[in-house]
């Protein structure tokens, strides 16, 4: 996982990984057509940079690029919080 699309969905913001960016912004734009998902953005973990989403050519709402960030870097903090608890709890 190297993108996570960052979107919110009744008030809450929330992030999903994904292995390419071409998945990423397609999740965030099928969600926002078909899912009444609100993108926000994309964060690359490599590069550590937050892109706004664009639909159409326009940003969709004032999500900056550091919320972003932050909801993403949540994000990675949760599944590696989770990720311990399966290994430590499996043995």
């Amino acid at each position: 996982m190297r993108f996570i699309a960052v979107f919110n969905q009744f008030q809450t913001s929330y992030g999903l990984g994904f292995d390419s960016l071409l998945d990423a912004v397609d999740f965030l734009f099928w969600g926002y057509e078909d899912h009444e998902l609100m993108p926000e953005g994309v964060y690359d973990i490599l590069a550590d940079q937050a892109t706004p989403y664009e639909h159409a050519g326009q940003l969709l709402g004032s999500t900056s690029a550091a919320s972003i960030r932050t909801i993403a870097t949540d994000y990675l903090a949760n599944i590696r919080q989770l990720s311990y608890f399966l290994r430590s709890s499996a043995g």
